[in-house]
């Protein structure tokens, strides 16, 4: 589960997975299809590049809809999407 509470984006996924991040420390957003373990369920995923080294991967249902979610805080980050 996804969702974007105040400045923060909060991910949950099990018990395991639990994530809060700053949306200003997210430098960039790209389309992904790697299939590294992460809370992302499905393989058309979002790499999010935040503070100076940390990615994680994610994957929401709406991925535009997200993004623009994301880019009204923080208009600085960069989208990287394939075509």
């Amino acid at each position: 589960m996804y969702s974007i509470e105040g400045d923060k984006l909060k991910i949950k996924c099990g018990y395991f997975f639990n994530f809060l991040i700053e949306v200003k420390e997210i430098k960039t957003i790209s389309e992904t299809f790697n299939i590294i373990s992460s809370p992302a369920l499905s393989f058309n995923r979002l790499e999010i590049l935040y503070n100076k080294y940390d990615t994680l991967l994610i994957s929401p249902k709406d991925k535009s809809r997200f993004l623009e979610a994301i880019k009204r805080i923080n208009p600085e980050i960069k989208i990287v999407l394939k075509k």
